[in-house]
């Protein structure tokens, strides 16, 4: 079928071109700022990075480099400023609040080109620094500016993240579009939904820096993630010294919860150690509903979860500077979960035509053990050159290993309540991942630009193993037919080229082409005496992923971005695994073999200006992944993954700083967005289904008497659709809290109150056929938190959180 290119394309490329043309003639009535960077010997320091940054914001609006003699220029329209200098990735000066109305020389500003004077530069107050700043193609959402997140963990703190959705199953959607990628300091974990949220849910957000939402990715990023890429960046202190903080908490939802998080860090010269310490011990409780109507049946089904495990997680580290250009850092991590847990679902089966209740199947499935252990190692060489030449290289290994028991007893009562019969089963299931990565960059000056290039190679074998035993006896009696050990191996090569130039002094360029192959192999080895049959699939595939963008900055501080990416989602290793695993006596899951990738090609247009954000993008993903229920037997269903078609997702999304009063200030974030989706399976026929939908993200801060901070956020979601034909209801979210600082600002005292009408719940419709679902679920969302963090440290040095900050800009640019 011929593609054609939609007419929005167009349209933004027109509109993109008067804004150039408008710029244009802006740039005629410019104004000069200038001056020279000299060392304490008055020489002229050659290379070092100059930014120009918005005087309100702190936002980065150009940035250049001094030649030879130390000199600078930029230029610039009436308003207020802040220039800062960093030589060899070191900040090394930052002025006060530019007022500038007419050409300025600034003369020498004399700095010390060492690059361990750190200590004695003075560093702005980041107070005034908005909850959500936009650079580039980056939204940063500063986490640690939210009250409510405290005591909470990496994956909550996601869900509170402006265009993200998480849902029941732990996937991630960002603006309406499934297929987010989540990294880790900028490196992929390999986990599949289930074992990222373990992951995430062991990892508190206090932990966390910046959240990082990067709806375009460039060249140099994986080519995975077909609806974008988010970013956990997590806290390293760059102060001297020996510093560290302290974290503890409770929580009650049903039941008391509690959270420690302990962070040291230790800098002396070329030296810098660190380590953290984390863990959440607690029950958490989770209520859902899973409905169907179907050949005139009612199956009514209502379960309570109580999640019993506990996570501990820990962090350590060394960074070693072995000259002022080359730094080598070696970190290793570990989580683990651990515990028990307990679903007890009912389900009543009725006459549809008489509404007659038949029977009542009452199940348990308890878990005697389940527990999930990670381990990461990293070892990572950076070079810095004065001449903008870079190379960094990064070597990574992991191990993941999980095992599950769940002994699952399903009893049949009449109408009356007296007992038919009963079936019960133990499931053992274990996952062992393995992943190696090696990933090497290398940057370079070419004409007027810099010239990036790179390549990576990453190996993932996960080995599941799943045995089923009839337990209706005194002795469990394995069912050969119904175990199985699935192998999967999964290697990609990739490579990738990218050039970043000046067109014109407004105009920027940054294009790539990313090259990815993959090699995966699954097989599906039954047990012995099975009636089952080993089955094999191997795959190859070279794919192509060009990415373009380009940037237009007007004398006025606005900016104009137009990109475009594409990108894939490879099937979660699971999902390929064809054999079925029991949810009770009458659902099942299973996995697809011939499950494909998805892709997706996105086109965006980002305009900013000073508080201002506006993003209208446009995606096609084709070979859509969904997951559907289908019938089995005598009206058993089961789950399974397939390619049911395709998707068109065109979104706004309006990003807002507001400062109502001098106590008062508002981050506000609007996505609007239509759904189509044209999809179907053989056997249930072809849908199209279209539908607008929006999500509302609104966070508040109040300053109130006596040193206290409050904070205000709510999140609203419309009605949705997803899947092969699933509509989602709306569902919404309000979020309390309280923060004031005490013992001479060594220790902030937070108490928050999380879903305060208890609204945050997902109800979902389908239809399929003669298969009618409907299921709803709630969390244990509502919770009061109390939190205490101590900080302590060298006190004739600015504390960890502030001196971040202050070079928060500059180091999230290099």
């Amino acid at each position: 079928m011929k593609k054609t290119i939609p007419k929005s394309a167009y349209f933004i490329l027109l509109f993109l071109t008067f804004l150039f043309s408008k710029g244009a003639a802006q740039s005629a009535k410019g104004i000069l700022i200038k001056g020279l960077i000299r060392n304490s010997n008055n020489e002229g320091i050659d290379a070092s990075t100059i930014f120009l940054k918005d005087g309100s914001t702190g936002q980065v609006l150009k940035q250049t480099l001094s030649d030879p003699t130390g000199s600078f220029s930029f230029a610039a329209s009436s308003g207020s400023y802040v220039i800062s200098v960093s030589y060899t990735g070191t900040l090394v000066y930052q002025s006060e609040v530019l007022h500038v109305t007419d050409n300025m020389d600034l003369g020498i500003i004399k700095v010390d080109n060492n690059p361990r004077s750190l200590k004695e530069v003075v560093i702005q107050s980041s107070a005034n620094k908005p909850l959500i700043r936009i650079e580039g193609r980056k939204m940063i959402y500063d986490i640690q500016k939210s009250i409510t997140t405290q005591g909470n963990t990496a994956l909550e703190a996601l869900r509170k993240t402006p265009g993200v959705i998480v849902n029941q199953d732990n996937t991630v959607t960002l603006n309406g579009s499934s297929g987010a990628l989540v990294l880790i300091n900028g490196r992929q974990t390999y986990l599949q939904a289930e074992e990222l949220a373990s992951l995430l849910k062991s990892l508190p957000a206090s932990d966390l820096k910046t959240i990082e939402v990067i709806r375009n990715p460039s060249a140099e990023y994986d080519a995975a993630g077909t609806g974008g890429i988010i970013n956990l960046v997590l806290q390293k202190s760059i102060a001297e010294g020996f510093n560290g903080s302290i974290n503890n908490g409770l929580a009650y939802g049903k039941t008391i919860k509690q959270n420690t998080n302990m962070n040291l860090n230790y800098r002396k010269g070329n030296l810098n150690l660190f380590g953290n310490y984390n863990h959440r011990f607690g029950h958490y409780a989770m209520d859902y509903d899973n409905d169907r109507t179907t050949n005139g049946m009612i199956y009514l089904n209502n379960s309570h979860d109580v999640d019993k495990q506990y996570n501990i997680g820990s962090t350590i580290g060394a960074d070693y500077a072995i000259d002022t250009t080359r730094t080598i850092g070696i970190v290793v991590n570990g989580n683990l979960s651990s515990g028990g847990g307990v679903i007890t679902p009912v389900t009543q089966i009725y006459d549809q035509a008489s509404g007659q209740l038949l029977r009542t199947l009452r199940s348990e499935s308890t878990y005697p053990e389940q527990i999930a252990k990670r381990y990461n190692a990293n070892i990572s060489y950076r070079y810095k050159g004065s001449n903008k030449t870079t190379f960094d290289l990064d070597a990574d290994y992991g191990v993941f290993d999980a095992a599950t028991d769940n002994l699952s007893t399903n009893s049949y009562y009449s109408p009356g309540g007296d007992f038919q019969s009963s079936n019960n089963f133990l499931v053992s299931n274990s996952r062992d991942i393995k992943l190696y990565a090696l990933k090497g960059d290398y940057g370079f000056p070419l004409g007027k630009g810099k010239m990036t290039t790179g390549a990576k190679y990453s190996d993932v074998s996960a080995d599941n193993v799943f045995n089923q035993f009839d337990a209706n006896g005194s002795v469990n009696i394995i069912d050969v037919n119904l175990s199985n050990t699935f192998n999967f191996h999964e290697q990609i090569s990739a490579g990738y080229v990218k050039y970043e130039t000046i067109l014109t002094g407004h105009l920027n360029l940054d294009a790539g082409l990313r090259l990815e192959n993959t090699h995966s192999t699954g097989e599906l080895q039954p047990r012995s005496g099975s009636n089952q049959d080993p089955t094999s699939v191997v795959r190859n595939y070279l794919n192509f992923f060009p990415t373009v963008g380009i940037t237009y900055k007007t004398e006025h501080s606005e900016t104009y971005n137009l990109s475009f990416a594409r990108r894939i989602d490879r099937p979660a290793y699971n999902n390929l695994n064809p054999f079925s695993y029991p949810v009770d006596e009458l659902s099942s899951w299973r996995g697809n073999p011939f499950l494909q990738p998805q892709y997706a090609n996105t086109l965006a247009l980002q305009y900013s200006h000073k508080n201002t954000t506006l993003l209208a993008s446009y995606t096609h993903t084709s070979n859509l992944n969904g997951t559907i229920t289908e019938i089995t037997g005598e009206n058993n269903t089961y789950t399974i993954p397939r390619n049911i078609g395709l998707r068109n997702n065109i979104s706004l999304t309006l990003t807002q700083q507001l400062t109502l009063a001098n106590w008062w200030n508002m981050s506000l974030t609007g996505i609007g967005y239509r759904i189509q989706n044209k999809v179907g399976t053989p056997d249930f026929g072809n849908f199209n289904r279209s539908r607008f939908a929006g999500t509302l993200n609104v966070q508040q801060g109040f300053k109130l008497p006596a040193r206290i901070t409050a904070e205000v956020a709510a999140v609203v979601n419309s009605k949705n659709i997803s899947g092969l034909n699933t509509y989602v209801k709306s569902n919404s979210q309000i979020d309390l809290g309280l923060q004031k600082n005490v013992m001479k600002d060594k220790g902030t005292l937070k108490l928050a109150v999380t879903d305060l009408l208890w609204t945050n719940r997902i109800n979902t419709d389908a239809q399929l056929n003669n298969l009618l679902l409907h299921t709803t679920f709630r969390g244990e969302s509502r919770q009061l938190r109390l939190n205490f963090t101590y900080r302590f440290g060298n006190n004739k040095i600015k504390d960890k959180a502030s001196r971040e900050t202050g070079l928060q800009n500059e180091s999230e640019r290099f």
